[in-house]
């Protein structure tokens, strides 16, 4: 490619449309299997969860692109903003595409397909930190990886968390959006 992209542009054409992907699967699923959900969380409050999560996402992959940024520098590597947001975009794009099949209500097929998505992410940060930090030490090359799928780990962890608390602020509230 000859013209690289700039962080806005990777923001509005790659990490927005693509954080829509589990937004809208989610209201999907919730909808059409209410029974799963044991009918607690009426579709105007699904919206709610569903745009918390949509700002969740974009947060975290911003937040993880300047944290692989900072973690670059212990293998002495200084690569711009732009370089650590398409390792992070690259490597979270099999989880947003795996949620697609949340639309089959099965969860040993979603777990099996989550495991697939993780070994391609983590398979996505190498190369990333191989390809755009440049970086061709293996073993240092395995470190950061290492350390950017770690801290990714923990990030998720921590949006799933404060999606599943808000869900539960959510449930409780009295309004109803028309």
């Amino acid at each position: 490619m000859e013209k690289k992209p700039s962080v806005m542009q990777m923001v509005w054409m790659y990490v927005v449309p693509l954080s829509l992907v589990p937004s809208v699967v989610l209201y999907l699923v919730v909808r059409t299997y209410p029974k799963l959900f044991m009918d607690i969380l009426p579709g105007d409050r699904v919206m709610l969860v569903s745009m918390e999560l949509f700002v969740g996402q974009i947060v975290s992959i911003l937040m993880m692109a300047w944290i692989s940024r900072n973690l670059a520098e212990m293998v002495n590597l200084k690569p711009s903003f732009r370089d650590s947001l398409l390792v992070i975009a690259t490597s979270v794009t099999p989880f947003w595409l795996v949620s697609v099949f949340y639309l089959i209500p099965s969860i040993p097929f979603n777990l099996v397909m989550h495991g697939i998505a993780t070994l391609a992410s983590i398979t996505l940060v190498y190369y990333g930190v191989n390809n755009i930090f440049g970086l061709k030490r293996r073993g240092a090359a395995a470190m950061l990886a290492g350390a950017i799928v770690c801290t990714a780990a923990l990030g998720f962890a921590v949006l799933l968390v404060c999606t599943l608390i808000s869900w539960n602020d959510i449930q409780h509230l009295q309004f109803s959006l028309k």
